[in-house]
């Protein structure tokens, strides 16, 4: 009986370790899952928390240009809306410089007219290289070239110039190419001009030392608003016959008009040429930044023209306005959009 008894015993306790072992082995391998669970969550969370970063210099204008202003504010809207990204904003000499910059590796967007992009890409006009680094990411707005001076001056036309002190811009700007450019086409031979900035050239105005100016600009031109509020202006047109013979030399200029009644002095229709401003980048710019560059701008327009007024053309429908192959980056938004780019626009990379 004592015997059976023991035996009894010692199988129930050999039932009750094997069920303490198989316990321990259950909260073990449901530790073991938990501990698992937790580490691929944190995984997955650092995955997601990692953005990759950039940061990018863009090429402006001199200090308080359009360029430089609207250059500023495109900036903040992409730092705030473009996770990783920021945009360092470069005073330069203008759209040149900032195609020089480009393709030399030294700088990664830029602003520049489609006149001086279309000739550096194709190593025409102000340049004979050709500069093929250059790609188009999106249109900003046009621009028209003023001439200006002041009505107790005489100078109602630009064959009034000759003899005359004038500015025709900062070196390198789409102002001094323009203006020293048509002043060549039309054989004017002022008596000196001087390479200054805009706002320089305003104060030479007012003080005596310039007799006249060229500045392009979108319209209405800050620094005209500015000009008119203590000076009676001058505005100076082209004729028909003038137009004619600066677009036969430059074919990338266009015909612009400053309607009546856009500045306080203005009497009439003022005939000029006219530039489109494109925002560009450097070709070797990642596929995936280049594209959520262009998306927030378009998506953030309202933000774009608190900027600057002239960003209510900053539309996709203007990217036929461009004279340089677009970037893989936007042509991969604005077919998203159901914007087609023209065959001469599309890169050698995307052919």
């Amino acid at each position: 009986m004592k015997s059976t008894l023991s035996m009894l015993f010692i199988i129930v306790a050999i039932l009750a370790l094997a069920l303490v072992g198989c316990s321990s082995q259950s909260g073990t391998s449901e530790s073991s899952d938990s501990e698992s669970n937790t580490s691929n969550n944190n995984s997955n969370t650092s995955e997601e928390e990692k953005v990759e970063e950039h940061k990018l210099l863009l090429g402006t204008s001199s200090q308080g240009g359009t360029y430089y202003v609207w250059g500023g504010g495109w900036a903040d809207i992409i730092g705030k809306n473009v996770p990783g990204t920021d945009v360092a904003v470069e005073v330069t000499g203008g759209p040149t410089a900032n195609i020089q910059l480009i393709e030399s590796g030294d700088m990664d967007l830029g602003f520049v007219t489609a006149w001086l992009g279309g000739e550096a890409y194709n190593g025409e006009g102000w340049t004979d290289q050709k500069h093929t680094k250059i790609r188009s990411i999106f249109p900003m707005y046009a621009s028209v070239m003023h001439m200006y001076s002041l009505k107790d001056n005489g100078i109602t036309s630009i064959s009034d110039l000759n003899g005359n002190n004038i500015s025709t811009g900062g070196p390198g700007s789409t102002s001094a190419e323009g203006g020293n450019g048509l002043l060549e086409v039309l054989g004017i031979k002022p008596a000196r001009v001087s390479a200054i900035p805009t706002n320089t050239a305003v104060d030479g105005l007012r003080d005596g030392t310039i007799d006249a100016g060229f500045a392009v600009t979108g319209l209405p031109g800050p620094f005209m608003l500015d000009l008119e509020t203590t000076q009676e202006v001058q505005h100076i047109g082209l004729t028909e016959e003038e137009m004619k013979k600066a677009l036969e030399k430059y074919p990338y200029w266009s015909e612009a008009i400053i309607p009546n009644g856009t500045y306080k002095h203005q009497e009439e229709d003022i005939l000029l040429p006219g530039f489109w401003n494109i925002a560009i980048g450097s070709s070797e710019l990642p596929e995936d930044l280049v594209y959520n560059l262009v998306k927030t701008t378009f998506e953030k327009h309202e933000d774009l023209l608190a900027v600057d007024p002239s960003a209510k053309e900053t539309l996709v429908e203007n990217v036929k306005y461009s004279t340089i192959p677009y970037h893989p980056g936007a042509i991969k938004y604005y077919k998203e959009v159901g914007i087609e780019i023209p065959d001469h626009l599309m890169p050698p990379e995307a052919q």
